[in-house]
């Protein structure tokens, strides 16, 4: 019979909690950005020699609120999949799930841990490549006002 590694009901319970967390956050964002737009636009315009410097500043902001999630999680993924290829076992011994999780081991795992980490490569180009591109945007946005 296959083994199962049980689910931690404490680890439910603060994933549960992280997600709430987390969409009440992003909630909040939204409506906190609905409420500055305008005195953000202002500000952006307010003083037409500044704006480039001011707009170049707000995709900064951009870039940092979008790509250090992204990398963090990249990290994570990557570490994960290395502790499944050390131990060739998915999900690596001492891991606490949320639900009940069929353990796989042998080549199946390290499949998996492959993947993981092809995931957290990508995940962490992706966040590269959307910084690259929103700071040549803000060097081209820099030149053309």
């Amino acid at each position: 019979m296959n083994e199962v590694q049980k689910a931690d009901p404490e680890t439910r319970r603060k994933a549960i909690l992280v997600f709430i967390f987390a969409a009440a956050l992003g909630g909040l964002l939204i409506s906190g950005f609905d409420h500055i737009r305008e005195p953000f636009r202002a500000w952006l315009v307010s003083d037409p020699a500044e704006t480039a410097r001011r707009a170049r500043l707000a995709l900064s902001v951009s870039i940092l609120v979008l790509s250090v999630p992204a990398i963090a999680s990249a990290i994570y993924f990557w570490l994960l999949g290395r502790k499944v290829l050390v131990a060739q076992q998915f999900p690596p011994p001492g891991s606490r799930v949320v639900r009940d999780t069929p353990v796989v081991r042998g080549a199946a795992a390290v499949t998996r841990g492959h993947a993981i980490q092809v995931l957290a490569v990508c995940l962490g180009m992706g966040a590269g490549i959307l910084c690259l591109f929103i700071w040549w945007f803000a060097q081209t946005l820099g030149q053309r006002v």
